[in-house]
């Protein structure tokens, strides 16, 4: 039998799978494994007015539909610190794999 080697993801896509028609419902969050943090990206585009509380970036994201979508990036559980890791680079490096989602998203809803 052959061996397969199990690895670990850099990142987990984190959403509440049971939707209950809440504003909780679109909520998404990426786990970086490598510095222990939790990342929530939040689509600012239906907010009127917002303020976030953490260490937090935003993001663009042209969807397929040629519509431009603004996100705000907020740690929710900042270990960076503590694994010795960049925030910075470590919210880049989360927005990179939820952009790769959005837009693999994006090809399925398309297709």
């Amino acid at each position: 039998m052959e061996k397969f080697n199990f690895t670990k993801p850099d990142f987990l896509f984190c959403e509440i799978p049971v939707k209950d028609g809440s504003m909780h419902d679109d909520r998404v969050w990426v786990y970086c494994t490598k510095a222990l943090s939790l990342i929530e990206f939040v689509n600012v585009d239906t907010f009127k007015d917002f303020e976030f509380n953490a260490f937090q970036k935003r993001y663009e994201y042209d969807n397929s539909d040629g519509i431009l979508e603004n996100y705000f990036g907020i740690f929710v559980q900042n270990n960076c610190e503590f694994t010795e890791k960049r925030p910075d680079k470590v919210m880049d490096d989360a927005w990179q794999f939820y952009k790769d989602y959005l837009q693999w998203e994006d090809k399925q809803i398309d297709n």
